[in-house]
């Protein structure tokens, strides 16, 4: 891997990935739309082209001499007013993005998806691992990553690409400038303002899962579904950490689904009225309400040769870049 391209570059896993890359010596072109916040990769060293990934005619250039493709490029939203700016981009973003690299040349791909496709076991007694797709998703971010992995591999074999996919548990970390729903959680619960549910988490640091990508260009097999996380630990467990880390101790939240449904409703009519995100839908009520984000990453370790951070660690750099942005902000 001499020159990669990295669709989503200005992206929390999309600008730790052009730093790790840029470690390792490999020239990236980071593909960014216009007017978008390139925070991420102020004091980066990377070509930065301009482009979009619903813009066909856009790729080809960028793409030009790359031998690599790193497409991270997604819309992260749990709710939308209108679900297709969350599902077009995923989808006929990937459509356009493999062709694109096809049309260039490109063979290797290492695309982003999410361990949402995986889904979460309802008890602590089985661990999911990569060949297992959930079923009955209903949060659109999570419906939209396991179609657009899905015509991922529908297209890789039509087009004879090189594919690997990378599937991320709850990433959280530096370079979050615009703030994820995963981070916005983390940083709720480090200062008291979330409270816990049952049920158990798997954290991973966005810089294990840019080093993740880069291992599944240099020696993943193609055709494998990678997930990248740490350590499985009961929420219980994620509230003691909370508080050796920030001195907060999250509260706990224990109510019949029935009844987090109906409060999920009542705050997605309001989302409606005010164009804000809900704290709580209907959907993430369905689809993770005391769940087990739990799974077996052998595979990840014998193939990737990867090993993260510890959940404790992933925390401890999560609230040190909450902390550093208020500096900044203040």
């Amino acid at each position: 891997m001499k020159r990669a391209i990295v669709t989503g570059a200005n992206g929390h896993i999309g600008s730790n990935l052009c730093r790790t890359l840029r470690g390792r010596g490999v020239e990236v072109v980071a593909l960014v739309r216009a007017g978008s916040d390139r925070r991420g990769l102020e004091g980066v060293d990377v070509e930065l082209v301009e482009g979009d990934i619903l813009e066909p005619e856009t790729l080809g250039p960028a793409m030009e001499g790359c031998d690599t493709l790193f497409h991270c490029a997604a819309v992260f939203a749990i709710w939308a007013k209108d679900v297709e700016t969350i599902m077009k981009p995923a989808i006929e973003g990937t459509e356009n993005v493999l062709r694109a690299a096809k049309a260039a040349g490109i063979t290797r791909v290492v695309a982003t998806s999410s361990v949402a496709t995986v889904g979460m076991s309802p008890t602590a007694d089985r661990l999911l691992d990569a060949e297992h797709w959930a079923e009955d998703l209903q949060v659109p971010y999570y419906v939209a990553k396991q179609r657009a992995e899905r015509r991922a591999w529908e297209l890789a074999e039509e087009l004879g690409l090189e594919l690997c996919t990378i599937l991320p548990t709850m990433v959280l970390g530096p370079h979050d400038h615009r703030v994820t729903p995963s981070s916005k959680l983390a940083r709720d619960l480090l200062s008291g303002d979330s409270p816990l549910v049952d049920g158990g988490a798997n954290l991973v640091d966005v810089r294990d899962v840019a080093e993740a990508h880069a291992l599944a260009a240099e020696r993943g097999q193609p055709g494998h579904r990678y997930i990248v996380g740490g350590e499985n630990i009961e929420n219980q467990e994620l509230g003691r950490i909370i508080e050796r880390v920030s001195g907060k101790k999250p509260g706990a939240l224990r109510a019949p689904r029935w009844v987090l449904a109906s409060v999920a409703s009542m705050m997605e009519l309001g989302a409606w009225i005010t164009g804000k995100p809900p704290q709580l839908t209907r959907a993430a009520v369905h689809d993770v309400l005391g769940r087990f984000a739990w799974y077996d990453l052998e595979k990840t370790r014998s193939h990737l040769g990867l090993e993260p951070r510890s959940p404790e660690a992933v925390m401890r750099a999560t609230h040190a870049w909450f902390a550093r942005e208020e500096r900044a902000a203040a």
